[in-house]
């Protein structure tokens, strides 16, 4: 079969591509390993932003903080080193989420900034698993961003494990269903080494 070429986007990923566990989702690596992951994408992203001779100052005066509440949230949930299953609190229900949402957040709104959206997205494909419905529960139900975070959650978990546990109600009428599912499709192709 014919290869295209690569796009844009496969040449030179934009760094925000870089902040989503789509990124590492498609690269195949197991979950418990995704925020690890992220910390050790940084320097291409730092690379990226100093070349771009857009906004550095601003930039790089803003850096650290990235990486230094993801670090903290890995530490919190036991993932520090990449491997093994994540650490909950015993009693962790909506209350207790909404309180350790805004602990991850820059300004007490949980998931309306760039590292705490992925972030709240992360920690609930961790503590749902398999289950949409947990899922829906952890990464859409706080007192946040909440719509920001269950995009991106909803995003990986399908990338994971596909529509099967998916009420046919929450995607049947979807608006450019057709085209989402041609895209998921040549996405998926593309990350075996395929193509379409």
């Amino acid at each position: 079969p014919k290869t295209n070429p690569p796009t844009a986007l496969q040449r030179s990923p934009p760094t925000n591509s870089l902040t989503t566990p789509p990124n590492c989702c498609y690269y195949g690596r197991p979950l418990w390993e995704w925020g690890i992951s992220l910390l050790q994408t940084l320097p291409l992203a730092l690379d990226y932003v100093t070349s771009s001779r857009r906004d550095v100052p601003e930039n790089l005066a803003a850096w650290n903080y990235f990486p230094e509440k993801w670090e903290w949230y890995l530490k919190q949930r036991g993932l520090e080193a990449g491997s093994g299953g994540p650490r909950f609190p015993p009693v962790f229900g909506p209350p207790e989420r909404d309180v350790e949402y805004r602990t991850f957040s820059l300004d007490g709104w949980a998931g309306r900034s760039g590292h705490d959206a992925p972030m709240i997205a992360y920690d609930a494909l961790l503590g749902a698993g398999a289950s949409w419905e947990e899922l829906c529960s952890r990464a859409a139900f706080h007192g946040g961003d909440s719509d920001s975070t269950a995009v991106i959650a909803g995003c990986c978990w399908g990338a994971m494990y596909g529509l099967s546990s998916v009420p046919e109600i929450n995607h049947k009428s979807l608006e450019y269903r057709d085209r989402l599912v041609q895209a998921a499709r040549q996405l998926h192709q593309g990350g075996k080494g395929g193509s379409e």
